[in-house]
């Protein structure tokens, strides 16, 4: 009996000491666990000062956030205001589309036999770059013609036109002189006539009979007054001159002068060009006066030839 409660005692020891190890061996095993602890603490607390600012800067801008929302509100009611005006522009823009995608519907028909146009075109262009070679060919050799052609008329002319100019002042001069013989003797017989006056120069400017009806007597009256009262009878007789051979002349561009050197004055006619008003022959001239030499009028006016053969303005005609 008492070997077994020794043994039991026994036991009983053994037991309370492998307790004692593994209490031991645990108490180890948490010791070691809160020396990592204590270490992930440490390390936790270095960043809690940290974060802790930068939490106290969100707050701030938190706070600054707070002041803007009702700026942020008010922005927002207007929008909120505007939005039925926007989504009545869209009613009107979805009701102007029909129309529109109508148009386009019409313009895209148009398209087709608008294309075929351009197909038959470009055909047409085509067979016009085909030939173009040989055109081109045909205009360098008729240029090349031409070129030769001008140059044997240059020489022909450079040998004529002298002789030509010499025959035609002969011819016109020779011409002229007879006119004037010829009105001479008329104004001869008609001296009682003389004292026509021309238009408003009235008592400025005496016209002889010969010259009622030639181109100086509209030219006369289209000159104003200053410049009309610097003329003497005979520059008026010289312009009339001038005027005759210029108007009987096919020079168009031509300037015909006069010179009076008792009056000191001087001018010329340049017949610009010829022609046709209700069925009566008008030119279009250009009228040059000076004094003393300046120059006193330079214009443009058109006269035209009566059924009674006598000048007179084209604005009496054109009334």
């Amino acid at each position: 009996m008492k070997t077994a409660v020794d043994l039991l005692a026994t036991a009983s020891r053994f037991a309370i000491a492998t307790a004692i190890i593994y209490f031991a061996y645990q108490l180890a095993q948490i010791n070691d666990n809160v020396a990592v602890v204590t270490q992930s603490v440490d390390q936790v607390s270095r960043h809690i000062e940290p974060t802790l600012e930068e939490v106290k800067q969100v707050r701030l801008e938190i706070a600054q956030v707070r002041k803007l929302i009702p700026e942020i509100l008010a922005e927002v009611a207007e929008v909120r205001k505007q939005v039925p005006v926007v989504v009545a522009e869209v009613a009107e823009v979805r009701q102007q589309i029909p129309p529109i995608l109508s148009r386009v519907e019409l313009i895209n028909q148009q398209v087709v036999p608008i294309m075929q146009r351009v197909d038959k075109t470009l055909v047409v262009i085509d067979d016009a770059q085909r030939q173009i070679p040989q055109i081109l060919t045909t205009a360098d050799n008729a240029i090349a013609t031409i070129n030769d052609t001008n140059k044997e008329i240059k020489l022909t002319r450079e040998s004529i036109n002298p002789t030509l100019d010499r025959v035609d002042e002969l011819v016109e001069d020779t011409y002229f002189k007879a006119q004037d013989a010829i009105a001479t003797a008329e104004d001869a017989g008609k001296k009682a006539s003389e004292g026509a006056v021309s238009g408003f120069f009235t008592g400025l400017i005496k016209l002889p009979f010969k010259l009622i009806g030639s181109l100086a007597s509209p030219i006369v009256d289209t000159l104003d007054v200053n410049v009309a009262r610097k003329l003497t009878e005979k520059d008026i007789e010289l312009l009339a001159e001038a005027g005759t051979r210029a108007i009987k002349s096919k020079n168009i561009g031509k300037e015909w002068r006069w010179d009076n050197p008792s009056s000191e004055n001087t001018g010329s006619i340049t017949i610009i060009s010829r022609y046709q008003l209700q069925g009566l022959e008008c030119v279009e001239a250009r009228i040059r006066i000076s004094h003393k030499g300046e120059q006193i009028e330079d214009d443009q006016e058109k006269f035209c030839l009566n059924e009674k053969k006598e000048w007179i303005s084209a604005e009496d005609i054109e009334k």
